[in-house]
């Protein structure tokens, strides 16, 4: 009896090793899926925010020359649709999705949205400097440009007696 109790004792310290590896080797797996997940979403945010920099830093240049006429090409996540621009104290006639999703801005100091909101690393909404948003949502409240794949074009124009930049 003796004998049989003490092989029991020791399959189970090798079964117990190899059990204790197999958790430590699935809990280092769920550790680097973790990690992973978190460089791309970090890597989306990081696209959000340099597309709001690049597109303030050219609608500056454009607002510093006498005559412009540019074409801002940017990168944005896939995850977003348009890319809008907005006057929210004025009355808003287009596009009741996006309005719906940006008129919680209403008190913001902000003309720009994008849309989903939700999927915009809690970026939703800034404030372009030098922008004519009269010019801009005469038509169109707000002014949507669509995202596709990934990138986004916005034309802009100034002329030479015009004090701020409208986009075309």
């Amino acid at each position: 009896m003796k004998n049989k109790r003490g092989k029991k004792a020791q399959v189970f310290g090798l079964s117990f090793g190899v059990i204790f590896s197999i958790i430590i080797i699935i809990f280092i797996l769920v550790v680097a899926g973790i990690a992973i997940n978190h460089f791309l979403n970090l890597k989306k945010c990081a696209q959000v925010g340099m597309f709001i920099d690049d597109f303030q830093a050219d609608v500056d240049s454009a607002w510093n020359s006498q005559s412009s006429s540019f074409e801002f090409s940017g990168s944005l996540p896939g995850s977003l649709d348009y890319v809008c621009f907005a006057n929210l104290s004025e009355s808003t006639n287009a596009h009741p999705d996006i309005v719906n999703d940006i008129d919680i801005y209403r008190q913001a100091d902000a003309n720009l949205f994008f849309y989903p909101r939700q999927n915009a690393c809690d970026m939703p909404y800034h404030g372009i400097k030098h922008l004519d948003l009269e010019k801009i949502t005469e038509t169109k409240n707000p002014y949507c440009i669509a995202v596709d794949d990934g990138k986004v074009v916005i034309k802009s124009d100034k002329g030479f007696n015009e004090a701020l930049v409208g986009l075309s």
